[in-house]
């Protein structure tokens, strides 16, 4: 079919309703905006690591020690998690 926008895909359900694709779907879903949390949450904790390696930032070793680091692994492993499950598309 094509539209105003180009190509797409209607695809009809059990009841013969048209379903729109995720493409046609509102670009700020909840899990649109769950994912880009995800990427607020973890993007912090990338950009930490090479800024400690340079020494323009004290890094994660002298703060967390090397104990300690699982919690900023943890908290960027959640993000990244929370992303990609916010930016999946059937």
């Amino acid at each position: 079919m094509s539209g105003k926008y180009g190509s797409y895909n209607v695809s009809f359900n059990d009841d013969g309703q048209a379903s729109r694709t995720n493409k046609e779907k509102s670009p700020m879903s909840a899990l649109r905006v769950a994912g880009w949390v995800g990427v607020g949450v973890a993007t912090p904790f990338f950009l930490w690591a090479p800024l400690g390696y340079v020494g323009l930032i004290p890094s994660m070793i002298d703060v967390f020690g090397i104990v300690g680091l699982r919690i900023p692994a943890g908290v960027t492993i959640a993000g990244l998690l929370l992303a990609a499950v916010g930016f999946y598309e059937d």
